[in-house]
């Protein structure tokens, strides 16, 4: 399966040194995806690229959109695909984490069903294309509630080559740090799960984005196409720091959430990371570091609900 069999039927140009832009319909909704197919002047690998899985997560949207524009196809060698942004009815809701079809977090679906809900067939849609593709890149930010670190995640599922391929990309984003993953039910984990190694990256704060944030992105993500051998130029060499895992820790209540740690800050087991009140002020229960390590994201909303995630903490 390749790119140019599932996308020109699409109306998509397939040619050689050519880039074009269209929608992919994801087939018994209203969703169509923007997209920009590259087929550089060469053949090559097939990279996909996708952003915006949530649709509040803006820094790596944008980049996604300068990507495509940007990418000059006479330079590449292979061919590219970049989704920007996956996720447009959340996208357009200004929703953080779900869709509002079917209140479902898109990246808790794959690999999707053909026939689901509106969320399971955008993941179905993509997963299609991440069977296609030689390695996919997932770009991610700091949804509207929630402040973070960069850092990357690749799968351990794949086993062997996918997993080594995965880590070694990642290390050529540059950012800080880098941490394994045996989460099965994302979209990193279902591709990895399907033979094609990648990574799922996140950069930004808060459903904000600026141009900065953008100019590092675009300049992260342009480094592992390099270290891919897609595209032409140097490929920079950055010290990172590769993590065990990540152990995120989720709300047991309903009600305020307070954080008492900042981002980055080292943090011991058994610590307390915050804790959650009622509307009277009363703590409802604190919230205790399960492992030594160092926070990658803390949740900024003052809301919260039984399930959603608190902070991360990565662990060495």
């Amino acid at each position: 399966m390749t790119f140019d069999s599932i996308l020109s039927a699409y109306g998509f140009a397939t040619t050689q040194g050519t880039k074009s832009q269209g929608f992919i319909a994801v087939e018994g909704t209203p969703v169509k995806m923007p997209a920009t197919l590259i087929v550089g002047a060469q053949p090559g690998k097939q990279i996909l690229i996708t952003g915006g899985v949530h649709g509040g997560e803006y820094p790596c949207i944008e980049t996604a959109i300068q990507l495509a524009k940007t990418i000059d196809p006479k330079k590449v060698k292979g061919t590219i695909l970049v989704i920007h942004p996956v996720n447009v009815p959340a996208f357009l809701a200004k929703l953080q984490y779900y869709g509002p079809y079917d209140g479902k977090n898109l990246n808790r679906v794959f690999p999707g069903k053909a026939t689901g809900t509106v969320s399971e067939r955008i993941a179905y849609t993509v997963h299609q294309l991440q069977l296609a593709a030689d390695f996919y890149i997932d770009l991610h930010g700091g949804d509207i509630h929630e402040s973070l670190v960069p850092f990357v995640i690749y799968s351990n599922l794949g086993g062997g080559e996918i997993t080594e391929q995965s880590k070694a990309a990642s290390a050529a984003l540059g950012f800080p740090y880098v941490v394994g993953s045996v989460s099965d039910n994302g979209s990193m984990g279902a591709a990895a799960k399907a033979g094609t190694p990648g990574f799922l990256a996140e950069l930004g704060q808060c459903g904000r984005w600026s141009k900065e944030e953008v100019e590092q992105y675009i300049d992260a993500t342009s480094n592992v196409l390099r270290s891919l051998g897609v595209m032409e130029g140097t490929i920079k060499s950055s010290e990172v720091t590769f993590l065990k895992k990540m152990a995120v820790m989720t709300a047991e209540d309903e009600g305020c959430w307070y954080a008492f740690k900042n981002l980055e800050e080292k943090v011991k087991k058994g610590e307390v990371l915050g804790e959650i009140r009622d509307f009277f002020g009363n703590v409802l229960r604190e919230y205790k570091a399960e492992e030594d390590g160092v926070l990658l994201y803390v949740v900024t909303s003052l809301a919260i609900t039984k399930g959603d995630p608190l902070t991360a903490i990565g662990v060495v």
